[in-house]
């Protein structure tokens, strides 16, 4: 009876180290492979740089811009669609802190100006409607990059601190919950997440960025803070209902651990001072882009190579989550943003990128990819 008992003791034992051992390993390699380049032809209107992207259907590219307030549409082919700016709209000016166009042509533009949400009919060239956000204390959109969705039960939105900037700690330990789910009537009705412990236990000022990502499917929203090494799947139609938490995989590349900087800096005093360039805050690495199909979550990273200008750059990857699987896929030799641009979603097999930052070239291209298996 012993002996038998340390046989299963054993057995179990081999089982739990094997499966420690898979979760700890380091993901398969991919080879992403960019298969052709299209030139994005500009002549009615003008897309000045890019902030947030987004395939729309399996076609349509919507893009975001902050440097001139508007909303863009282009075909995966490069030809111009239509666009929302700021400037035509002296009835409802904005700053498109972000954007949902999934029920196109009707565009739900989420506006830090009015901290209203605003909507609009991209063909008709209409704005049909003004959502004044009945706001919590102490919260207000975020100037970019907000995370904002539209729900059959009211729209869902990430607010941010209005007592704290984001260079002080107390941003990201204080804040509470961060996605809001506001009604037709624009009350908030519930509130849930908070910044990670990974996060908010940093000392000095992190750089500011977004280290909150996430995606929406029909059932479901995913959020994930890379830092915090988990994607967490909430319902949909019960907003705040954790579902799943899916754990990140280690990576060849990516850096999920945070650096601060070796003081506490004020927003006022650097903007006061004019002296901004003088003082080091470390670039963290972060997610840009979440998709989620049947098949697979595909999340592209955004990774600084920490170096000083003019040597400095930010590198893309994939990681890729098969699904049937429960396995994770990392694609090797990060490219840099400014040759590959932003991952815009994907359609079958393939992966749209879009590169319009003007940082490098004036001219705008979509690039459609593929992955593939490493041929040795």
């Amino acid at each position: 009876m012993r002996q038998r008992c340390i046989y299963f003791l054993a057995f179990f034992s081999a089982f739990a180290c094997q499966i420690k051992a898979e979760k700890d390993a380091i993901p398969q390699l991919l080879d992403l492979v960019v298969v052709d380049s299209i030139l994005v032809q500009e002549q009615d209107f003008f897309i000045n740089s890019q902030y947030l992207v987004n395939l729309v259907g399996d076609s349509l590219l919507a893009i975001s811009s902050i440097r001139s307030p508007s909303v863009s549409f282009i075909r995966s082919n490069g030809e111009e669609v239509g666009q929302i700016a700021s400037k035509d709209y002296p009835m409802a000016p904005f700053i498109p802190s972000s954007f949902d166009a999934s029920e196109y042509p009707i565009l739900y533009i989420l506006d830090k100006r009015s901290e209203s949400i605003l909507t609009f009919n991209v063909e008709k060239k209409q704005f049909l409607n003004k959502l004044k956000l009945n706001l919590p204390d102490n919260k207000r959109p975020k100037m970019a990059g907000a995370k904002f969705k539209k729900i059959s039960s009211g729209f869902v939105v990430e607010l941010e601190s209005s007592i704290y900037d984001n260079y002080n700690p107390d941003y990201y330990r204080n804040s509470g919950d961060l996605i809001y789910l506001f009604d037709e009537k624009g009350k908030a009705k519930i509130s849930f997440l908070e910044y990670p412990e990974e996060l908010k236990k940093v000392e000095g000022s992190l750089k500011p960025t977004d280290y909150l990502e996430f995606t929406s499917n029909d059932k479901s929203i995913l959020f994930t803070f890379p830092h915090g090494k988990t994607i967490q799947r909430f319902e949909k139609g019960n907003l705040g209902k954790l579902l799943e938490e899916i754990p990140l995989p280690k990576s060849n590349y990516f850096d999920y651990e945070p650096v601060g900087a070796d003081q506490i800096i004020s927003f006022q005093e650097l903007f006061n001072s004019g002296n901004g360039m003088d003082v080091v805050v470390p670039f963290n690495h972060y997610f840009n882009t979440v998709v989620d199909n049947k098949k697979e979550i595909i999340i592209s990273t955004w990774m600084n190579n920490r170096e000083v200008a003019p040597n400095n750059a930010f590198y893309t990857n994939l990681f890729i989550y098969k699904k049937d699987e429960e396995s994770w896929y990392e694609t090797r030799n990060p490219r840099n943003t400014l040759d590959l641009g932003m991952l815009a979603g994907v359609v079958n097999d393939t992966l749209y990128f879009y590169e319009g930052s003007l940082m490098k070239q004036d001219k705008k291209y979509i690039k459609r990819a593929i992955l593939k298996p490493i041929e040795e």
